[in-house]
């Protein structure tokens, strides 16, 4: 039987780290009214005191919360809420002199999504660092269906989901052992004779303590991960310490090609192909549904069952992390999926850190004229020329593109180019009169993403009648067949226009470059680029801190407190080589 898991839900104890992460009552309330209570963001700024409900059992009192579909129609469900969250309301709203019919919140729900993203920034675990309100929304749903068990038809109705099938995806698709768990009320795992747990399984590694077990194998994982300096030793690594928590872990390469090998040699290189090609692991794991892609397929109708999750950095995907085993429990399955996401970022490190010390590497240029391309239909379309400044990604997933356009007005830029599918919102930054350079947020395909998702940083991007030119340099060892596939598979009406070796000046600005890729967190360094590039440190200024903010979908305070801890990192580094 094949299992799919979706995606992975905060648990009880992350919720709690979320919620420690909130500095005043207000924050407090946003985050566990998402959290506790289920409300959406548009939801919560339409809370009133006099929305919430008291009820007694037993002298107990129990409270319930009407919650409004919109600003002037009555109730819309009905939501729990837990008595210390409904005590806090109470206090806030009262402290604060709120009259019961007024919304406590009175803000957009744009700025309590920022306020979530703000709160979650100050958590001191990266995986938490970005979490949304959707993201408490569903680990609420998750936990009470998952970990509390309560019917699905309640957690329907207090959370508003439009029917069951919304929730199908919190599941997991029951395996032959959990049916027959459920159905004769004996558990085969408990009841099995000792010595059939032996003959599958290790003694040392029976299923005791496996929360522990995980922590301490992932705690070795990441140290020796920090040491890694090539491919070869990332893949080394990775399998070797998750052999020490399950029986086998093969790597595979993109095409599903088996590479290193660790642990009990289950599955020869065939078999596992075999096994891969059966149950459509890598189709499953590669296909594009957004936020509901899959992360992790299961197969546990064999003596061993199979586990494969996709090595990934964004939505590139390296590789394949198969592993085998007795059974995989809810825990093992959010862990590995970590794991593959964290393999992932190394391996993007390593390929960068190659690149900054190389003397040498192949810039690659790449000609295109699909129109697939968001700014080569613009630039067909009104005969204008656009010059891409650099791309900066942000909290929401989304990318920031800084494009200096000329040959065209900008209102007939901003017009056309709004209406692509792919761009969710467009600003003009700061009218030169001949030039104008805007700021588009893009969450799709686009020409400098999928550079930069093969391994290369961007030199140069120019679009001009219809027709793009992008520049990029790889490691002297990047595979460039698989680059040119990657884009023309990505933008059909692609080919390779030029590639030639080139020479690094890595020496004289290795330090800085090293502070920058290195020492900066990922957010210091997109809110850093993106402050420069949107005209913020000008004179005038081309961007205030509240538009690249609100940009950047970020608070103003969280801005500037990863803006001036990159720049203190940045002039110490340029300081220090000057002098």
């Amino acid at each position: 039987m094949i299992e799919t898991t979706s995606r992975t839900y905060l648990t009880s104890v992350e919720f709690d780290q979320v919620r420690h992460a909130a500095e005043t009552y207000r924050e407090d309330l946003v985050v566990s009214l998402a959290g506790l209570v289920g409300l959406r963001p548009a939801e919560i700024t339409r809370v009133r005191l006099g929305d919430l409900r008291e009820y007694r059992r037993d002298g107990t009192p129990w409270y319930l919360l009407y919650v409004r579909e919109d600003d002037e129609a009555g109730e819309n469900r009905t939501a729990y809420v837990p008595r210390d969250v409904a005590h806090d309301l109470q206090k806030f709203a009262n402290g604060d002199g709120i009259d019961p019919d007024t919304p406590i919140f009175d803000v957009s729900a744009r700025r309590i999504q920022m306020l979530v993203s703000a709160v979650s920034d100050r958590t001191t675990t990266e995986r938490l660092q970005s979490v949304s309100s959707r993201d408490l929304r569903q680990g609420f749903a998750y936990r009470l269906l998952v970990e509390e068990a309560v019917h699905p038809r309640v957690v329907q109705a207090i959370g508003g989901w439009n029917s069951l099938d919304s929730l199908a995806s919190f599941f997991e698709t029951p395996s032959d052992t959990d049916i027959l768990d459920a159905c004769t009320g004996v558990d085969e795992r408990e009841a099995a004779p000792t010595t059939t747990k032996t003959e599958r399984q290790p003694a040392d590694r029976q299923f005791v303590n496996r929360a522990d077990d995980l922590v301490r194998c992932f705690e070795t994982l990441g140290e020796h991960l920090e040491d890694a300096s090539t491919h070869a030793d990332v893949v080394t690594t990775s399998c070797t310490a998750l052999v020490t928590c399950f029986a086998g872990v093969w790597f595979c390469d993109e095409n599903g090609n088996p590479h290193e090998r660790a642990g009990r040699a289950t599955h020869s290189a065939a078999t596992l192909r075999a096994a891969l090609d059966e149950t459509d692991a890598l189709a499953t794991l590669t296909r594009d549904e957004g936020d509901e892609s899959t992360d992790i397929v299961v197969d546990e109708s064999r003596e061993d069952a199979l586990c494969v999750v996709a090595v990934q950095s964004a939505d590139t995907v390296h590789g394949y992390l198969c592993v085998t085993d007795r059974a995989f429990d809810a825990t093992s399955r959010r862990a590995l999926v970590d794991v593959g996401r964290r393999v992932g970022r190394t391996l993007v490190a390593v390929e960068r850190k190659q690149l900054l010390l190389a003397d040498t590497g192949v810039e690659l240029t790449m000609q295109s004229t699909a129109h697939e391309s968001m700014l080569v239909a613009a630039s067909s379309r009104l005969d204008c020329r656009f010059e891409l400044e650099g791309v900066v990604p942000v909290a929401s997933g989304s990318l920031l593109h800084f494009v200096t356009i000329s040959g065209a007005s900008v209102r007939d830029v901003l017009d056309v180019v709004g209406d692509a599918e792919q761009v969710q919102d467009a600003r003009l930054v700061r009218d030169y009169g001949e030039e104008a350079l805007v700021e588009l947020v893009v969450s799709g395909p686009a020409l400098a993403v999928t550079m930069v998702e093969t391994g290369g940083s961007v030199r140069a991007l120019t679009v001009e009648d219809g027709v793009a030119r992008i520049t990029g340099v790889f490691s002297g060892h990047a595979d460039v067949r698989g680059i040119v596939e990657r884009f023309t598979t990505t933008f059909p009406d692609s080919h390779l226009h030029a590639k030639r070796d080139v020479d690094e000046p890595v020496q004289t600005t290795a330090r800085v470059e090293h502070v920058v890729d290195e020492e900066l967190t990922e957010k210091q360094r997109a809110v850093l680029r993106a402050a420069f590039l949107s005209g913020y440190f000008e004179w005038p200024r081309g961007s205030t801190a509240e538009e690249l903010a609100a940009s950047m979908d970020i608070s103003s305070p969280t801005l500037h407190n990863h803006l001036r801890k990159a720049q203190q990192k940045v002039l110490a580094a340029v300081l220090s080589e000057t002098s």
